[in-house]
């Protein structure tokens, strides 16, 4: 069921449907994974967890490169950004490529960072310089297509969704608390021996990190 069929869309809502036309207009939306606070809006736009009603208060939306040499031909993402109205800008330190709509709402680029991750953003052929960062590949391992707003849309699973939280949430200081209150308010909802088998696909850091979230905030795996 979809919530344009239900609620009357909020201002966020429709500037979020206008992404995913822009996204899927380029030819790029088959290369992206929605992560970040907008991947739960999708869970419940999709009825994927039923009973899930998250408070979507970001205004940031965060798209995953699979990789950064796809598609092929090269798309023109940030061209047609520019012609549907948007403010395309490039990061002074990094040169990541930021859109800006009316709105507010700004969308960003992520890219997994491997080996020894020298460069902080990579050029991409979705036609964006998207951020590097560590830990992607949870996120890009565990995901799944579902329904929003007449388009399909790749986030991560629920449960790589909340794990990859806990392994990255001491790093990730003014937004830690936030972080923590979205992985406790998801965590009744998830499918415990799918998070087991998520947990199996980390490195041993990466499993340390998520045990000390669930012994920090009384989370444990049903038997």
């Amino acid at each position: 069921m979809h919530w344009e069929g239900v609620f009357e869309m909020n201002e966020q809502q429709r500037a979020f449907c206008k992404i995913l036309d822009l996204i899927e207009d380029a030819g790029c939306m088959r290369h992206v994974i929605l992560v970040g606070s907008w991947a739960e809006f999708v869970y419940r736009e999709s009825g994927l967890i039923e009973g899930f009603a998250p408070n979507i208060r970001t205004l940031d939306v965060d798209f995953l490169i699979k990789n950064l040499r796809k598609p092929t031909p090269a798309a023109n993402l940030s061209t047609m950004a520019r012609e549907r109205g948007y403010l395309v800008e490039s990061d002074i330190l990094n040169g990541t490529t930021r859109l800006f709509d009316t709105s507010g709402l700004e969308v960003e680029f992520l890219i997994g960072k491997v080996g020894a991750g020298i460069e902080p953003a990579l050029k991409t052929n979705v036609g964006v310089t998207a951020q590097t960062l560590r830990h992607m590949n949870i996120l890009s391992g565990n995901s799944i297509e579902l329904p929003c707003f007449e388009h399909m849309v790749r986030v991560p699973l629920p449960e790589a969704y909340a794990v990859h939280k806990m392994v990255i949430n001491s790093q990730r200081r003014g937004k830690r608390e936030k972080d923590r209150r979205a992985v406790l308010q998801i965590w009744p909802y998830l499918d415990k021996k799918r998070v087991s088998v998520v947990m199996a696909g980390l490195t041993r850091k990466e499993n340390a990190r998520v045990k000390e979230f669930m012994a920090a905030n009384d989370l444990e795996l049903d038997e």
